[in-house]
């Protein structure tokens, strides 16, 4: 998960918690004082969801965090190069070689 998509989700939950509270009030067959005291009770609920919502993504960013640190220390910490690796090189080389004589020789 990107931080961006953490961001977009506590944006769309704000905004979608302010147009259903909006379209609470107008199409709501209640007194005002009910209505205001209903709005008083869903805004508490919506504050604890996106603080409950933002507690895990800020859990799986620390965890992505600590994932990304453990691959990073064991790349510094990794062989610079597998023997294939350096066999692959030095047939290479042995053809550069090769290569340099016939042109020599030309």
């Amino acid at each position: 998960m990107s931080s961006e998509n953490g961001s977009g989700f506590f944006s769309g939950l704000i905004v979608g918690g302010a147009i259903g509270l909006i379209a609470g009030v107008l199409f709501a067959p209640k007194s005002g004082r009910d209505i205001r005291e209903e709005l008083f009770n869903d805004s508490d609920d919506i504050i604890k969801k996106a603080k409950d919502e933002l507690d895990k993504i800020y859990e799986e960013l620390t965890d992505l965090k600590n994932k990304v640190g453990g691959v990073e220390q064991s790349i510094k910490t990794a062989p610079a190069e597998t023997a294939e690796e350096r066999a692959f090189e030095e047939s290479l080389n042995s053809m550069d070689d090769v290569d340099e004589k016939q042109d020599e020789e030309k």
